[in-house]
């Protein structure tokens, strides 16, 4: 009998249950669960024309507060705004999806809807009047500034961005309107500042690093003169940068200056060289036209392109003037020398001499100049044209050999005229600055000379 009665029992809680629970579907099928609420409004409970009602009821019974670092800037009504909420459609489609049958496990689960801002219907007008108000285009607001590559003695570090704070309107409407159907009380406008596209977290930045690193790590030799130059990484890490659109690019100006110092070290131009002279020893010599530099200008485009290739490479440098062997050598072993002070002039080819003659140089008053040059030109049967200052007046003395040394009409060409070469013949009969050579020996030195010969005179 007992154990008859607890079958009974049994059943009945079954039963009880049962009802409960077919009950607690066919509710819930019109009515939503538990715990169940739309921003700050609760609608557990509720039917799709309740819970609508709830809402636009709550819409104009608050008002929201913008704020400014926890500051309030303004506060306004919906009701300010001509606004109003209709989230029927929105409503019953969330009801559809709450699965009313397994309502026992969702009764204890919190349901958080977040409705659409298109469900209010405002005035477009009074919410721009609004948003003027709040002077979101004061001068004094700053511009967001993104993270950023940037070059530190050397080194590739991320600058992180910064936070500006210039309001996106639109972004601060959408978060009205979202406060509005959420019942938010408290809208903060630096949730609405213009964000940085690219932060410190940017994979983009490290991409940019990465590639930066690797140009930094291109091997460039430059062959000089006979030696190597090899452009040290640190160089190439201080010239390298990043455009607006991240792409590598290279301070051609700083490259320019590396090149003027190789230019510095090795170019032959303007400079004063010791020499070793026939008969007074190592002698100094002053600048001439004869020499080279490195053609830096349009070297430092190229460098900046080998660079930006990212491939080692092995360059000869372009060079301007006269007098570069791969060697290193300068003057080298082929070359003339005018010996001023002994009227004396030799041509050494291959380190031997080869040739000597007396001369004379230049007067006085017209001075034969002192530096290292080079015969850029031969002429036979030429004419030299000019005035002389000491004489006063113009001339055109027809010579057989003429070799111009410099730009300022001076050379070495044969003077029938002259009664005597060496001595002092110079003091009281001496060129107009031209080295005056015996006719014959002029023209054994023609046809010894080439074009592009150094010549010595001091």
């Amino acid at each position: 009998m007992k154990k008859k009665s607890f079958i009974i029992l049994g059943i009945s809680v079954l039963a009880v249950l049962l009802i409960a629970y077919i009950g607690g579907g066919v509710y819930y099928k019109e009515h939503f669960l538990p715990n169940t609420s739309v921003g700050t409004i609760g609608i557990a409970g509720n039917t799709v024309e309740e819970a609508n009602r709830k809402i636009a009821k709550d819409l104009h019974s608050h008002s929201i507060a913008i704020t400014e670092n926890e500051e309030e800037l303004i506060k306004v009504t919906p009701l300010e705004l001509n606004a109003s909420v209709d989230v029927s459609e929105f409503l019953q489609q969330e009801k559809e999806k709450q699965g009313n049958w397994i309502w026992p496990i969702k009764a204890f689960e919190e349901k958080q809807l977040t409705t659409p801002e298109a469900a209010i219907d405002y005035n477009e007008e009074s919410i721009n009047a609004l948003l003027a108000t709040l002077s979101l285009d004061d001068q004094s607001r700053e511009d967001s500034q993104n993270a950023q590559v940037v070059n530190e003695e050397g080194t590739f570090v991320i600058k992180p961005e910064v936070q500006g704070t210039k309001v996106d309107s639109a972004l601060l409407k959408e978060a009205i309107l979202t406060a509005m159907v959420e019942g938010s009380d408290t809208v903060a406008l630096e949730d609405s500042y213009i964000k940085p596209t690219l932060t410190s977290e940017s994979e983009e930045l490290t991409t940019i690093i990465d590639n930066l690193e690797n140009l930094s790590n291109t091997v460039i030799t430059y062959k000089i003169a006979g030696q190597e130059e090899v452009v040290p990484k640190e160089q190439i890490q201080s010239w390298l940068s990043i455009d607006a659109e991240g792409n590598p690019i290279v301070d051609q100006a700083a490259a320019e200056a590396y090149l003027d110092t190789l230019h510095d070290k090795y170019a032959t131009y303007d400079k004063t060289r010791q020499f070793n002279s026939t008969n007074r020893g190592t002698v100094e010599i002053p600048p001439g036209t004869y020499g080279w530099s490195l053609g830096t200008i349009a070297e430092a485009a190229d460098l900046v392109q080998y660079v930006l290739a990212g491939e080692d490479i092995t360059v000869e440098p372009e060079v301007n003037g006269s007098g570069y062997h791969e060697d290193g050598t300068d003057i080298g072993d082929t070359y003339v020398e005018v010996d001023l002070q002994a009227q004396m002039m030799y041509m050494y080819k291959n380190g031997e001499r080869v040739f000597d003659t007396p001369i004379v140089s230049g007067h006085q008053a017209t001075p034969t100049p002192v530096g290292v040059f080079y015969a850029w030109n031969k002429e036979e049967n030429a004419t030299l044209v000019g005035y002389n200052p000491r004489r006063g007046n113009d001339y055109a003395q027809p010579v057989d050999y003429w070799i111009p040394v410099n730009w300022d009409g001076i050379g070495i060409h044969d003077a029938n005229w002259q009664s005597s070469f060496g001595s002092d013949q110079w003091a009281t009969n001496g060129s107009n600055g031209c080295i005056n050579t015996p006719p014959g020996a002029m023209a054994k030195l023609f046809g010894l000379m080439e074009v592009g010969t150094p010549v010595i005179m001091f």
